[in-house]
């Protein structure tokens, strides 16, 4: 008897060292994950997509008109929304069945995915005291919120699409910006979407990157042009019949008068005796008009007399 219990717990320590799964990438035609940090019930929470058997996948709606409280960039596959504000997560599965789905926000830099996001204290005292700590919500009534290893989640029952459509919709909303100060604190993260069955078990996963902010059409746009500047492949001269052909052109190119050169006065020559037609004379302020009058007269008279003689009533002799 004691022979055999020795021998009975041999074979287990065999079985522990046996069962030690490497880390690699997960399979989309397998029935479940090789990556041990699957579900939010690991303290490292994997960001890695995975349709699983059921061919899990989430989207949004395309041609979203008010960008001013959510927009989607397809450049970035980023969601940009503002808080409290739902956003429409198009669940879609290869077979419907009796499923979950739980919701967790997650770090994306690796020196954080260990840490809980949470909302900061100021965003908390503005949703139900209920939910206060949770920063991800559903909108419905089967919701349940819970926490999992210090990460506060959130779970949705899944159910089939209505008659007509291919897909399942659940209505996503945050609670806390990500620039909060006690709460992400400007360190980005995503919402982790675990697909499970009835009996609990990991069978699909897909990552969601978003933002949080109060402007999210404008963030968008600068973000797209940041993305677009590092996507731009940088293009150095290495040929040197090119490199010729640059330096030729700045040669040949006009040069470009600095701030320092002086510039150059061109002196206009007047005609003989045209210098002395003007004299300035300081006239009082209730006289201009009177002056004006005065020189019109005289210009018009002089006019008269050189074009148009014979409508004088006295001729200049009889003056």
């Amino acid at each position: 008897m004691i022979l055999f219990e020795l021998l009975d717990t041999t074979t287990q320590g065999a079985q522990v060292l046996q069962c030690d799964t490497p880390v690699g990438p997960c399979d989309g035609n397998s029935h479940t994950s090789f990556i041990p940090d699957s579900s939010p019930n690991s303290h490292v929470p994997s960001l890695q997509s995975w349709p699983g058997q059921y061919d899990f996948k989430i989207s949004l709606p395309i041609g979203n008109k008010d960008r001013n409280k959510w927009c989607y960039s397809m450049l970035q596959n980023k969601v940009y929304l503002c808080p409290l504000i739902a956003v429409p997560i198009h669940v879609k599965l290869l077979q419907w069945f009796d499923a979950s789905i739980t919701i967790t926000p997650v770090f994306k830099e690796s020196r954080h995915r260990v840490e809980a996001v949470m909302p900061c204290f100021n965003c908390k005292n503005k949703v139900n005291s209920d939910v206060a700590d949770h920063l991800v919500m559903v909108e419905g009534q089967e919701c349940v919120y819970k926490q999992v290893n210090e990460r506060y989640v959130v779970s949705v029952p899944l159910h089939p699409p209505p008659p007509g459509e291919v897909t399942s919709t659940l209505l996503v909303k945050l609670s806390c910006l990500q620039s909060c100060i006690g709460g992400p604190n400007r360190r980005p993260f995503c919402l982790v979407f675990t697909l499970h069955d009835s009996s609990g078990n990991v069978v699909g996963r897909q990552v969601l990157d978003l933002k949080c902010c109060r402007c999210p059409s404008r963030d968008m746009l600068n973000e797209d042009k940041a993305e677009q500047k590092r996507q731009r492949p940088s293009q150095p001269i290495n040929d040197f019949h090119q490199l010729d052909r640059v330096q030729a052109l700045k040669r040949s190119a006009a040069p470009v008068a600095t701030t320092g050169e002086k510039k150059k006065r061109f002196n206009i020559k007047m005609e003989p005796g045209t210098e002395n037609r003007y004299r300035s004379v300081t006239v009082p302020v209730e006289f201009v008009g009177k002056v004006k009058t005065y020189i019109n007269s005289l210009i018009a008279e002089d006019y008269i007399r050189r074009n148009q003689p014979n409508i004088l009533l006295f001729s200049e002799d009889e003056l």
